[in-house]
């Protein structure tokens, strides 16, 4: 049986709780209860999601350890906040790194319970966008992976398949990670700088 490695854990909820902290004090223009809020749902909502799907008892976001490393993620924000206000593009490339750690590790941990690798794969996709589909309905907007935004579910679902075929060899576990994450990272932060949307499901219905 695969070992889930705290770090990743750790790593992943602090980075989507920063994510989130900061779309909410920038976008959403929130108070302090509501920073805490979208923090905190960012950061744990799509590992809960994930393991409510794998019945894996009670999720393991619901730990001191995780809840206080989203805490800190809101403090971090709230200090680094006026510098990152000009730095909008900054928010957009943390927004896909907390993607790609959280479609790795949610992959990682499927396949810590043996399922198979297109469950794996469609868990990895669950955990990377469900913080952020919980953040946009609270927020009262449309998710942006439904609305034909930049390639966040499909870069993660390649990163989550390329992390599948790796995992299967003999490459280093910390190797693996950092080449399908970077994958997914590149793949949405080009469908950013150039465009590369998705279409609505059928354009016709638009003439």
């Amino acid at each position: 049986m695969i070992v889930m490695p705290a770090w990743l854990d750790l790593l992943t909820i602090g980075i989507g709780g920063l994510q989130g902290a900061l779309f909410a004090i920038f976008y959403k223009r929130f108070d302090l209860v509501g920073v805490f809020a979208v923090a905190i749902l960012t950061g744990l909502g799509g590992g809960i999601l994930r393991d409510v799907l794998l019945d894996a008892g009670r999720p393991a976001a619901m730990q001191d350890k995780y809840i206080l490393t989203a805490i800190a993620a809101v403090v971090v924000a709230l200090l680094i906040g006026r510098w990152f206000k000009k730095a909008v593009s900054g928010v957009v490339f943390l927004d896909s790194v907390a993607m790609s750690l959280f479609a790795i590790a949610g992959t990682y941990k499927a396949l810590s319970f043996s399922t198979s690798a297109l469950v794996a794969v469609l868990l990895g996709v669950i955990t990377a966008v469900g913080g952020g589909v919980l953040r946009d309905v609270v927020c009262g907007m449309t998710p942006q992976i439904f609305s034909g935004g930049p390639l966040y579910a499909t870069a993660s679902a390649i990163g989550s398949v390329i992390f599948v075929l790796l995992e299967r060899t003999e490459l280093d576990l910390n190797i693996s990670v950092a080449i399908a994450t970077s994958l997914i990272v590149a793949i949405q932060m080009a469908s950013v700088r150039f465009r590369i949307h998705l279409k609505p499901a059928l354009p016709s219905l638009d003439k």
